[in-house]
């Protein structure tokens, strides 16, 4: 039995060498491959885990999925030029206005003002200067509507208030 003949010979040699050296190739690679992930293995066991630090700060302790994004802004125009995936709080520098922000675009503005806790005594204090604050108002509302101040005549007031206390001072003695 004959077996053919192919022209080609040397093409079918070269095709088979160049086979031969890319699975050499690929045997080479897989071995660096694998000293690769045993150095990485030996390092893993050598060095102990470094927990990551997380600098990100939380409004709540714990976090929803209806969590607020807050950022620092000078004025309202970076509020609106502000993307949000979430509601948005922004805050001035000065803490003197807040923006609250919507996905849809809404914005709200606030005011802040320090509240100072003030002790019993001077709420009392307080209370008791606005209801005199409120006398005084009535009692110029009162002579404002029922009296008549071209008949008011001061002089004549004091005079009678004189009279008055003279009157119980000699009273008193009488008795």
């Amino acid at each position: 039995m004959a077996y053919p003949y192919y022209a080609n010979s040397q093409y079918y040699m070269q095709n088979m060498q160049d086979l031969q050296n890319m699975r050499e190739k690929i045997d080479r690679q897989m071995q660096q491959m694998q000293q690769m992930q045993q150095l990485n293995q030996n390092q893993m066991q050598q060095q102990p885990q470094i927990p990551q630090v997380n600098q990100t700060f939380q409004l709540a302790p714990n976090p929803t999925n209806n969590e607020l994004e807050s950022k620092y802004v000078n004025n309202i125009d970076e509020v609106k030029n502000t993307f949000v995936m979430k509601t948005g709080v922004f805050v001035n520098k000065d803490f003197t206005s807040m923006w609250v922000k919507t996905t849809d675009g809404n914005i709200k503005t606030y005011e802040l003002n320090e509240v100072i806790q003030q002790d019993p005594k001077d709420v009392e204090i307080n209370n008791l200067k606005q209801e005199l604050q409120r006398m005084k108002e009535m009692i110029n509302y009162a002579n404002e509507s029922n009296v008549d101040n071209s008949d008011y005549d001061e002089s004549n007031e004091s005079k009678n208030a004189t009279k008055l206390s003279n009157n119980k001072r000699t009273n008193a003695r009488q008795k």
